[in-house]
């Protein structure tokens, strides 16, 4: 099994050909030969690359986007199962493989002109395609296939009723390019854009868009573009001057610009303050250590966003921390360490109140598919674990790993903190930015903050289109 290269997603760029080996939720009874022989290779990988590394210079533009402009096919080599393509850009050639390229036709017979939903699905693709004839010019390729789709779906297509004789199909020079290396798919998403890790110097001194206004926030989607590019890069931003008038608008208006709120058993809002016989810590004057909201739930929010209506309170300061530089730094320590914690499920659990949530996930998670790196704190709900539990060994170098997790985690130097004061918003990352609260005094007068959360689909929706609409000069 070939390891992921974990930080991959972080701050570098690399092309590797070969396929990366997906991460896998152990079973328990696979879970305990699986966790602590585990080769260190990937840390090594990231150390050499990152040291090269640099973040984007900040007079390049952080919307820079290469586009096909100009771009046409040099030349084109049928193969038994597959076409190479040399583009005007490159000496090297890229390859599609016949099956893939038919099932991917961007013609209105397969992708609907309005809807862009595709008509056909993948299993209708016979295996031993073949082009009969191909062509380009300046902007597509053409294919005609020597044979259509086979019936295996539950349908007449009624759509389209040429679909069993040979198809022709078109590709914009601008798709087939898109999809040709990695990092080319990589930018259809902006996932080539890397988090910028941060302690809390290099977050004051870094991060030119921290501090924005509710006015600039909600005058202009170039505005609210800078405002989600900083969330994109740092996951953290404040809004000041949010209106606190008693119908909420305010903070709904700043979670909806983005994207639709997400319910949850606290409710569409919440109210975090100090109150009798509370259901939660952080409706009680103590100390809120770091920690991520709903790691209980199956999909925990990607947003959170928290509005301060009334601060008068000795104490209470708000904390933050960024996860991602903390587990950066335990690879920098402590790679087999940090593997472990890829491998270990830790159980989140909320058993109160009439409710009974739980959840088993790593303490970091990779996504190779998707390019996604998340990280799962929450010490206050933080049930047994459930694995490995016959398993000493195994057992027992889990807890030192996670003791260093926490030790860099609780890195003071990384933590920013601030008195929220009426009117401001903190918005941030919950799967990657650590928020907490310091103990106040509930005597010494009020302490109330509003709060909501977003999926962070949603947020990569309102991202991704603004950023492709600045990119075309849009807005």
């Amino acid at each position: 099994m070939r390891l992921v290269n974990y930080f991959r997603f972080l701050n570098f760029k690399k092309n590797n050909k070969k396929n990366s080996c997906h991460l896998h939720y152990f079973h328990k009874l696979s879970l305990a030969n699986n966790i602590i022989n585990k080769s260190a290779s990937s840390s090594l990988l990231f150390r050499n690359l990152i040291q090269s590394n640099k973040y984007q210079s900040k007079s390049d533009s952080v919307y820079s986007y290469s586009t096909t402009s100009g771009l046409f096919i040099k030349e084109i080599i049928n193969n038994p199962t597959s076409l190479s393509i040399k583009w005007s850009n490159s000496n090297s050639f890229t390859k599609f493989n016949y099956i893939w390229l038919r099932d991917n036709c961007q013609c209105p017979l397969c992708i609907h002109p309005d809807n862009r939903q595709k008509l056909f699905s993948s299993s209708e693709v016979p295996i031993d395609i073949k082009p009969l004839s191909i062509g380009s010019n300046s902007d597509k390729l053409i294919i005609v296939w020597d044979k259509g789709l086979q019936s295996i779906t539950y349908k007449n297509h009624a759509n389209n009723n040429s679909v069993h004789k040979p198809h022709e199909s078109t590709y914009p020079i601008s798709f087939l390019h898109s999809y040709s290396t990695k990092q080319n798919i990589s930018k259809l998403r902006y996932n080539h854009l890397k988090p910028v890790l941060w302690d809390r110097s290099s977050l004051l001194k870094s991060s030119q868009n921290l501090w924005t206004t509710y006015y600039d926030y909600m005058k202009s989607n170039k505005n609210l573009l800078d405002t989600l590019k900083q969330i994109w890069d740092y996951g953290l931003v404040i809004v000041k001057n949010v209106p606190i008038n008693d119908d909420d608008k305010g903070i709904i208006s700043v979670a909806e610009r983005i994207g639709t709120i997400k319910s949850t058993f606290y409710g569409k809002l919440f109210d975090v303050e100090s109150k009798p016989a509370a259901n939660n810590i952080a409706y009680t004057d103590l100390h809120l250590g770091l920690h991520m909201d709903l790691l209980y739930y199956n999909a925990p929010p990607g947003l959170q966003f928290l509005h301060c209506i009334k601060n008068s309170v000795t104490g209470g300061q708000s904390i933050f921390s960024d996860s991602f530089k903390a587990i950066n730094n335990l690879n920098l320590t402590n790679p087999n360490y940090f593997n472990i914690l890829t491998k270990f499920p830790l159980t989140f659990h909320y058993k109160n109140n009439g409710h009974h949530m739980h959840y088993n996930r790593p303490a970091i998670v990779i996504d190779d598919y998707n390019d996604t790196l998340v990280v799962n704190y929450s010490p206050p709900f933080q049930g047994p674990i459930e694995f490995n539990l016959d398993d000493e060994i195994n057992l027992t170098e889990f807890y030192k790993a996670y003791q260093q997790f926490c030790i860099c985690i609780e890195d003071p130097s990384l933590i920013f903190e601030l008195t929220l004061k009426p009117g401001d918003l903190a918005i941030f990352a919950n799967r990657r930015v650590l928020h907490g609260r310091k103990s106040f005094d509930s005597r010494s007068g009020q302490r109330h903050l509003k709060g909501t959360y977003i999926e962070y689909s949603e947020f990569k929706d309102r991202f991704t289109i603004l950023m492709d609409k600045y990119n075309n000069n849009n807005l």
